[in-house]
């Protein structure tokens, strides 16, 4: 048994003993065989698996180069990343992509092969709370996470922070005050109280931002990551009734392309353009401008610029639905009806505007995609337009007392207010009544 047992140990490390000797070396990553035929077609036979999650590897066979440099993937309109090719099997990962069947295409320099085959793709969703207790939230209490209570969030912004991004609360109701919420450091802190204010709206390099008083003669103050978010206010210029109008804004600000211009919107239906270059404001619409509705005097009224169609989208709670804002050929902005504008006492999906009862939309934002996330105040719930449809993303419909939950669709809310998106499109949303701050991921 002890012969055997020797005998056993010298076979195992007998490669390591020629590997050491000089006259071999052993080969530290294996090479890939090349069973491309280029007397064939190239061809697309099989995908495997036929159904998955982002991340997830797949296998393609068929008949293909070996050199990847000349290949590309795609779900749908979703580029995969490839891994490797042996000529005959063709290997890489899943990306995003929509929910459902989306079409397998693989393109070979100039060749394209649309296989008739579809992948059934599964999104992961989760909802968490960040800050706030439900319901709990009598007195403002800064802190860490578990610590933490807030009173009436009604503006979010994502800012760049050190390891991802960092979130701006602006509480705008019945208080006063912002706050940053810390996902570096998993606390949130009071950082200014400039008056009741609107916004706020984040520039495109992401480490500044500005709010607006929200009433009155109204005051710009920016706050900057380099300055340690202290508020300092813009001189020489204030936004006046006359020149806008006398309606509150609470989620009317925001930049478009250009981080010179800063975009305002009353909840009467006022909008104008501040140049913060040149401290000029240009009044573009009247209440009067809005595609024949009267938007009537909706607060809680939200602005977002959209840089997948170039255009503005505005939600004005009291018409209940969502306008279109863009420049026509002869340079003169226009509103047009977009999405909701139908009556009803409980949320209606289906076609943006055939169809769709929104419930008094309120805070909205935009992914990468150009999707359209929004909250409908009324309906304690959060919607989503793709395309023409309007469908259910996040909360029960007309059931503001179902308790939070970490499932979107089981989760209640209580009049969600803004929502905006960080660079990985993850979805940050005030949910006021409940008195939280919460993180819809899709992915």
């Amino acid at each position: 048994m002890k012969m055997k047992k020797n005998l056993i140990f010298i076979f195992l490390i007998s490669p390591f003993f020629f590997a050491c000797n000089g006259s071999e070396e052993i080969e530290k990553t294996l090479g890939t065989g090349n069973y491309y035929d280029p007397q064939k077609p190239v061809s697309v036979i099989e995908l495997l698996p036929s159904w998955g999650k982002i991340d997830q590897n797949f296998l393609i066979r068929g008949n293909f180069p070996k050199n990847t440099d000349q290949i590309k993937v795609y779900f749908d309109t979703k580029r995969a990343v490839i891994l490797g090719c042996d000529g005959h099997e063709l290997y890489g990962m899943i990306p995003k992509q929509s929910p459902g069947f989306n079409q397998l295409s693989v393109v070979i320099g100039e060749d394209s092969i649309v296989p008739n085959i579809k992948f059934k793709y599964y999104q992961k969703q989760s909802l968490k709370n960040i800050v706030g207790k439900e319901n709990q939230g009598d007195n403002y209490v800064e802190g860490s996470f578990d610590e933490a209570r807030i009173k009436n969030p009604t503006g979010l912004g994502t800012v760049k922070g050190q390891k991802g991004d960092n979130i701006i609360m602006v509480e705008g109701e019945w208080d006063s005050r912002i706050s940053l919420i810390s996902l570096d450091d998993n606390k949130m802190i009071k950082i200014a109280d400039v008056g009741w204010c609107g916004g706020p709206a984040v520039t495109n390099t992401r480490d500044k931002f500005y709010v607006i008083n929200r009433d009155g003669n109204r005051n710009i103050y920016s706050f900057s990551k380099a300055d340690g978010w202290i508020a300092t206010p813009v001189t020489d210029l204030q936004i006046t009734n006359d020149m806008l109008s006398s309606g509150g804004i609470v989620g009317g600000l925001t930049f478009a392309e250009d981080d010179r211009y800063l975009y305002v919107m009353t909840g009467d239906g006022h909008m104008g353009c501040i140049d913060l270059v040149e401290k000029k404001f240009t009044k573009i619409l009247s209440s009067n401008d809005w595609d024949g509705v009267n938007v009537g005097t909706g607060w809680s009224s939200y602005l977002v610029y959209s840089k997948y169609y170039h255009c503005f989208f505005a939600t004005q709670e009291g018409a209940n639905g969502i306008f279109k804002i863009e420049k026509n050929a002869e340079g003169n902005w226009k509103a047009k009806k977009y999405a909701g504008f139908n009556s009803g006492n409980n949320v209606v999906l289906g076609h943006r505007l055939n169809d769709a009862v929104l419930r008094n939309p309120s805070g909205i934002a935009v992914n990468n995609d150009g999707e359209i996330y929004f909250g409908s105040k009324s309906g304690s719930c959060i919607l989503k337009i793709k395309g023409d449809m309007v469908s259910l993303v996040a909360g029960v419909p007309n059931s503001w007392q179902t308790g939070v939950s970490n499932i979107p669709l089981e989760s209640g809310f209580n009049q969600p207010l803004a929502i905006v998106t960080d660079f990985e499109d993850n979805f940050y949303i005030a949910d006021r009544d409940k008195r939280l701050v919460r993180k819809l991921t899709i992915e």
